[in-house]
């Protein structure tokens, strides 16, 4: 029997860096946390059904923090800053090695 040469492959990808995942993060929470907010204040200025505006307010917060997401992450799609491009030698599916790393911006 004979064995098979491994076929080696040499690609180049674009990976986001930590430091903008932190970003990312920040500005989400600060996004979400007003959110939060302004929709609570709104719905218990006056509050003789607490029960049923905390259940409104939920169900409100979680589609349009989705809804906001989905804006927020399309946005920083179009960020260069905090990614870099990465030079691979790819074995097959599963093993691979990063030849270098050049940051974008």
């Amino acid at each position: 029997m004979s064995k098979k040469k491994e076929e080696v492959k040499e690609l180049s990808e674009v990976r986001d860096r930590p430091m903008k995942s932190i970003a990312k993060a920040i500005t989400w929470r600060v996004i979400a946390s007003c959110t939060t907010f302004l929709l609570t204040y709104y719905i218990f200025i006056d509050d003789p059904y607490a029960t049923q505006k905390a259940t409104g307010v939920a169900s409100a917060e979680a589609v349009i923090k989705m809804i906001l997401y989905f804006f927020h992450e399309r946005a920083w799609n179009t960020v260069k800053w905090g990614k870099m491009r990465v030079y691979l030698r790819k074995y097959n599916i599963y093993r691979y090695k990063v030849l270098k790393r050049i940051k974008i911006s």
